[in-house]
């Protein structure tokens, strides 16, 4: 496939889309009835079968940055890339009753024109991942009246904003799944997860097996009748000391803990915020852990034609200003989303040693028409500390910390259409400015992204 075809194909289908936009608060007509309503509620005996789906493509054009590092100088010139995503899913619901069911999630991923190898990348491939099961569980809640259930099997989670434990949807294969157990208590006051589980890795051409590795478990409790959203959460890792972390083949010895909390709510004069605290402690490769992750952010919609929104956004996650000298002190991002909506949408970024300042931007110029606009300083909490790239590997590093701490800014532009129930497209353009850190530690070249993505879903 030519690098341009790509592009041309999904503009295509962007201009291709029917009907005028209509303002924002007029009549819309509803969606006809689909295809696909007939998938839904098959009774099969006594019980009843959903069956859903989804097809994503999304065309990308990065410069000067890719999936594993900035300024790539292993060529003359900085790569540059141009390539089509392509995810399908097919999922079955079976449900038993109204609290239990049999769910599976099959799902192909894979990547045309790019620059990159399916040999490229160590442990998780982010680009390719032939049909395989993403998901596979038995769900049982309220056993038999009582306030207890059950998840076990393949599953993803999703918690909160996804940034403290979330499956990371924009990856062409998905950041985290998990072959877990969970128990469910639900009482009036609270929703109780407790969780024992290991990751999933994912394999290009084999079954994706569990990593023995790894063991991940904790707590993760929902409160309820509160004006407000109040999640509390204790997430514990584990690994064998023969986990190998990285390409260089470091070993990684873990044990952590990270307790915490998040917020979310809104106010009847039309203020949105959210915020999430957690500390981590614990032991890594025989140092004693004390780390810090913080987010929070604070946002206005104005009572206006087409609902602008204001937001102030600021992420926090510790670096050690000491590296290799007593306690370890870089907050390593849980198991969080690596997602566009966090640490800017190039994804150069990740949950650790990164003070994010973020403005925030958005208009509705029509009912399914959204443009966002969003910037954002990125610097090193320490910096002595690595700047750690979105893969959670250190990219740059001036152990002196002479280097300054500012990495960067990045600009980022996006536009969404709901076509309708079912089909949504999706435009972004984004621009990274180098900071005095780059310039100072290597090639700084300003990076530029775009993308194009166009999503069906069933």
């Amino acid at each position: 496939m030519p690098k341009r075809l790509a592009a041309c194909a999904a503009l295509l289908v962007f201009w291709a889309m029917p009907g005028p936009f209509s303002h924002a608060g007029e009549k819309q007509e509803p969606d006809a009835p689909d295809w696909s309503d007939a998938l839904k509620d098959i009774p099969l005996g006594p019980f009843r079968l959903d069956i859903g789906g989804s097809l994503r493509l999304r065309y990308e054009d990065q410069s000067n940055f890719n999936a594993q590092r900035y300024a790539d100088t292993r060529k003359q010139t900085y790569r540059e890339d141009q390539f089509l995503l392509q995810r399908a899913r097919l999922d079955f619901n079976l449900r038993l009753s109204e609290e239990a069911r049999v769910y599976a999630e099959v799902q192909d991923a894979r990547a045309y024109d790019s620059d990159f190898r399916e040999s490229d990348f160590f442990g998780n491939n982010p680009y390719w991942n032939d049909a395989d099961l993403r998901q596979g569980y038995v769900e049982w809640r309220h056993i038999g009246g009582s306030p207890l259930g059950l998840k076990i099997g393949r599953q993803a989670m999703s918690y909160g904003d996804n940034r403290v434990w979330g499956p990371g949807e924009w990856g062409n294969v998905g950041r985290y799944t998990w072959d877990a157990a969970k128990v469910i208590v639900d009482l009036p006051f609270a929703e109780t997860h407790f969780i024992f589980a290991n990751r999933v890795r994912y394999d290009a051409h084999a079954f994706d097996r569990r990593d023995p590795r790894l063991d991940a478990y904790g707590a993760y409790a929902m409160l309820k009748n509160l004006p407000l959203k109040v999640d509390f959460f204790w997430l514990g890792k584990k690994t064998r000391p023969d986990l190998v972390a990285n390409a260089r083949g470091d070993r990684l010895d873990l044990d952590t803990h990270t307790l915490g909390f998040y917020v979310d709510g809104k106010t009847v004069s039309r203020w949105d915020y959210a915020g999430t605290l957690a500390h981590t402690f614990g032991g890594r490769n025989a140092a004693d852990v004390d780390a810090w992750g913080a987010n929070a952010h604070l946002g206005y919609t104005f009572d206006a034609p087409w609902e602008p929104r204001l937001a102030a956004e600021f992420s926090y996650g510790s670096g050690d200003h000491r590296p290799g000298q007593g306690d370890h002190k870089t907050f390593d991002g849980a198991f969080g989303a690596v997602d566009i909506l966090y640490y800017g949408r190039m994804n150069l970024f990740c949950w650790m040693n990164i003070q994010d300042y973020q403005a925030s931007f958005s208009l509705k110029p029509a009912k399914r028409l959204t443009l966002f606009a969003d910037w954002h300083l990125f610097r090193l909490d320490s910096s002595a500390d690595a700047w750690y790239y979105v893969n959670g590997q250190p990219q740059r590093q001036d152990p002196a910390g002479r280097s300054g701490s500012t990495v960067g800014q990045e600009l980022d532009l996006m536009i969404r259409y709901k076509v309708s129930n079912h089909c949504e497209v999706l435009a972004g353009y984004s621009h990274f400015f180098a900071g005095r850190f780059l310039k100072n530690t290597g090639p700084s070249p300003d990076a530029d992204w775009f993308f194009l993505q166009t999503t069906y879903s069933f």
